[in-house]
């Protein structure tokens, strides 16, 4: 399944050395036992995902979803007439599989006509999330003569997870929609701190960080800035839709996402970047987030997360 699986199944494997949360170790054979905490004591974990075979990115192609409403999304599963519904709930641990869902209008039949990219092929931007916040996951959905929409996927844990649908059916609104499926199998959530900005990527052999203020109830600025061993890393290259990076943030708590627009896009493929990539996000409420960064350094795509709270006394 390429780099990506790996990348994914990295983000949910365990806590690495410094600050920000990087996924490296190995499931226990019964699931995580027990609550691992934000200084990395606690079981690791480690599994397997997956998307593209051919290894690269899975991000929707064109400009960002839009949310259901300024409150964020993928909270509900039916809105403004339309509805997610998961062709299957139980889902094996560790095990290739497949997720299937359906988008079907106000009369029940399946949605099969969709915004597209500048191929021409429909956009959906689909992932998963554990309901603990860990181990988000894009996944690469392609849509079927029948209406439903497809995507490989390794579940690297069991326990609950949230199965979150953006796109904008041809001629209706945009919309993000949000469903559950299930892992059977002993579970133990993670617990993460309060702030972490900063740590290990991709493999270890680079450093992210996260600057900035997210203020809720209006815009702000992110600054993601990559180095290997102190030193800028300056060869980023140009994701899908043309840019350095894809960030996405998740609200602890009822799960609403929020896409984080990235301030360069249409970068083409020979483009390189870096160290930084800056990005404009919009909250509507404080709490606490989790950060989910993909970026493509060196060929190889990388990922990261990290949690940012709200600005105090924004």
């Amino acid at each position: 399944m390429g780099r990506i699986a790996s990348a994914a199944a990295a983000r949910l494997a365990g806590f690495g050395a410094a600050s920000v949360l990087v996924f490296t170790g190995a499931w226990t054979a019964g699931g995580v036992a027990g609550t691992v905490t934000g200084d990395g004591t606690g079981p690791a974990a480690a599994g397997e995902s997956s998307a593209e075979p051919d290894g690269g990115p899975v991000l929707p192609a064109g400009s960002a979803f839009a949310p259901a409403s300024a409150e964020g999304g993928g909270v509900t599963s039916t809105a403004a007439g339309y509805t997610l519904s998961p062709r299957r709930l139980m889902h094996p641990w560790r095990e290739p599989t497949a997720i299937a869902f359906t988008v079907t209008g106000s009369d029940g039949a399946p949605v099969t006509r969709y915004e597209t990219d500048s191929d021409g092929a429909p956009v959906m931007d689909a992932a998963l999330i554990r309901r603990d916040v860990a181990g988000y996951m894009r996944l690469h959905a392609t849509l079927g003569d029948d209406g439903v929409w497809r995507a490989p996927v390794t579940f690297p844990g069991e326990g609950v997870w949230r199965l979150y649908a953006g796109f904008t059916p041809s001629g209706g609104p945009a919309l993000d929609l949000g469903t559950d499926v299930h892992v059977p199998g002993p579970y133990g959530a993670f617990s993460f701190p309060e702030e972490n900005r900063a740590g290990m990527c991709g493999g270890s052999d680079q450093q992210v960080r996260i600057d900035g203020a997210l203020l809720p109830g209006g815009t702000s600025r992110l600054y993601a800035t990559v180095a290997r061993d102190g030193r800028p890393v300056t060869d980023l290259e140009p994701l899908s839709g043309g840019a350095f990076g894809l960030l996405t943030a998740v609200r602890q708590g009822d799960l609403a996402r929020f896409p984080i627009r990235p301030d360069v896009t249409g970068a083409s493929t020979g483009d390189r970047a870096g160290p930084g990539v800056a990005f404009t996000a919009a909250v509507p409420a404080p709490g606490s987030y989790r950060l989910f960064l993909d970026y493509r350094s060196g060929g190889e795509l990388r990922s990261c997360e990290f949690t940012v709270p709200t600005a105090p006394g924004s």
